[in-house]
């Protein structure tokens, strides 16, 4: 079945009357600045900076002039690393046009490297067979590089946390008083995280889990995890149901409900980062690593909700321990299967079956790339310009039915979402049964939106019968069959209750060559 058919699965046919005016008003919208506005040009530009329907001007800059620093050569100082990307040399000075604070690529063939630093004609260069800096001329910039600069490998490592009732979460009359149970997480620095969660002895739905971290306290133990209260920063599952335990991110998938035993196991559970403070994802993950004893897992069920209401005290918790090694045995474990991780690509314009008159993002194109493994680790960063109006659902399909080689493949074909990254969760839109963890990112002054740290999530309702490691093996195994889609509000509302999407790519799998 197409994704077009999809619609009847998930009830994007199916909408309310109510719906579906809403959709209509916001088509007429659209259209009405379709009309008026001035025809874009053929070239990629710049797009609005709001995510209404009018085109904008283009950001001043974006039009600059690109310079040589001299064949084969490569500035000395080129900044900070901003972005690896693969594509031609004109496709990879527009993603640094419409990325902000982007000065210069350095250019090696098939793959470029967006740099930060100011690059003059004077700039120090270096000799270098492979790769030449080209750098904007409207400012005065300086940079350079030797050979591209790898990307700092990131740092993981494991926790677990023995969950109990805590002296501070017991009450009278509790129907849940011996709940209990264990969480295994394991934390990167480049913002994986997934965890494992096993509980027993509980009765109520299982509504949040999150790492907290400890605040205040007038004792050693209401200062560290033992005893300590504060807010969530990671969260794991939960319900992401109105009215109960939100911090302003969403939980990635539902927790388990308990089996017959009364035992609830939710395995290789993706962490959202919960943007509390000024503190960056990076320098959380560090904290913990440096300081466990101020960090603690606490699980909320409904009993619990109801009782502590409007505070939110759990049902249990456990303070964080590092992971270690244990005791020696005769006995082999079994060898786990090794968790796999795999890097793809996506370059992204307008698709022969997306084109229609009058299309506000007619101009749109973009450049997504990802890190897919087979543990449940997916994540992704898009940016995406040259359009207009706001992007509500960005999916990777795949590939499904076709009567030739292009119809049957990425570049023509269509076919149901399998993951999910960022996207817009309201009534109404493009529903697929799995939420999006979160928004994608508005266009900002250089007419570009760029949604960083994408967190994917495994679409149940097109994968039955397939587990997303699988998935991720077909995927590496036949890229060919799988796209990367952007929908936007005017696609969504010109294709309505059909859904093709603004701007789409084949999934190209990186081999490092």
């Amino acid at each position: 079945a197409s994704f077009n058919r999809l619609g009847s699965d998930f009830g994007i046919e199916a909408m309310a009357a109510s719906r579906f005016s809403a959709a209509v008003a916001l088509l007429c919208s659209v259209l009405c600045c379709a009309t008026t506005a001035e025809t874009p040009k053929a070239s990629l530009r710049g797009a609005a900076s709001s995510v209404q329907a009018a085109v904008a001007s283009p950001p001043a800059g974006t039009e600059a002039s690109w310079m040589l620093l001299g064949d084969h050569q490569v500035a000395k100082d080129e900044g900070e690393g901003l972005m690896t990307a693969t594509g031609d040399l004109e496709f990879c000075k527009q993603l640094c046009s419409h990325f902000e604070g982007c000065k210069s690529i350095a250019f090696c063939g098939a793959q470029c490297f967006l740099k930060g630093g100011q690059v003059t004609p004077t700039s120090e260069s270096v000799d270098n067979p492979h790769c030449t800096t080209y750098y904007r001329s409207v400012k005065t910039d300086a940079t350079t590089t030797l050979a591209p600069d790898s990307e700092e490998m990131p740092e993981c490592r494991s926790f677990t946390s023995v969950l109990v009732m805590n002296q501070g979460q017991q009450y009278s009359g509790n129907a849940e008083a011996d709940i209990h149970g264990f969480a295994e997480m394991t934390l990167c620095t480049n913002g994986i995280m997934k965890a494992t969660l096993q509980l027993d002895g509980g009765h109520t739905e299982i509504i949040a889990t999150h790492i907290h971290h400890c605040e205040g306290g007038d004792s050693h133990q209401t200062r560290t995890a033992a005893l300590c209260t504060g807010p969530p920063v990671v969260n794991f599952c939960g319900d992401n149901a109105a009215g109960l335990i939100a911090y302003g991110a969403k939980y990635s998938v539902a927790c388990s409900g308990y089996n017959s035993a009364d035992t609830s196991i939710t395995e290789d559970v993706q962490g959202t980062f919960v943007p509390y403070s000024d503190i960056s994802l990076t320098e959380r993950v560090n904290d913990i690593f440096a300081n466990p004893d101020m960090y603690y897992f606490n699980v909320h069920t409904a009993a619990s909700f109801f009782y502590w209401y409007p505070a939110h005290m759990g049902g249990c918790r456990g303070p964080l321990k590092p992971k270690t090694s244990g005791p020696a045995t005769t006995t082999p474990a079994p060898r786990p299967e090794e968790d796999k991780c795999f890097s793809f690509y996506s370059q992204m314009s307008m698709n022969e079956l997306q084109k229609y008159p009058g299309n506000p993002d007619s101009q749109a194109s973009g450049y997504a790339s990802f890190t897919l493994c087979t543990n449940g680790t997916l994540q992704g960063q898009a940016l995406i310009f040259g359009g207009t109006t706001k992007l509500i659902a960005m999916h990777v399909h795949r590939c499904e039915g076709g009567h030739s080689p292009q119809t049957r493949t990425a570049e023509l074909c269509e076919g149901s979402p399998v993951l999910n990254f960022c996207g817009d969760n309201s009534a109404g839109l493009i529903d697929d049964g799995t939420s999006y963890l979160e928004a994608c990112a508005p266009y900002g002054s250089l007419g570009a939106s760029r949604t960083e740290h994408m967190m994917g999530a495994f679409v149940a309702g097109t994968n039955r019968g397939t587990t997303l490691a699988e998935r991720v093996e077909d995927m590496v195994q036949n890229p060919q069959l799988y796209f990367f889609n952007a929908h936007s509000m005017a696609s969504f509302n010109h294709w309505y209750p059909g859904v093709k999407g603004m701007a789409r790519g084949p999934m190209e799998l990186w081999t490092g060559a």
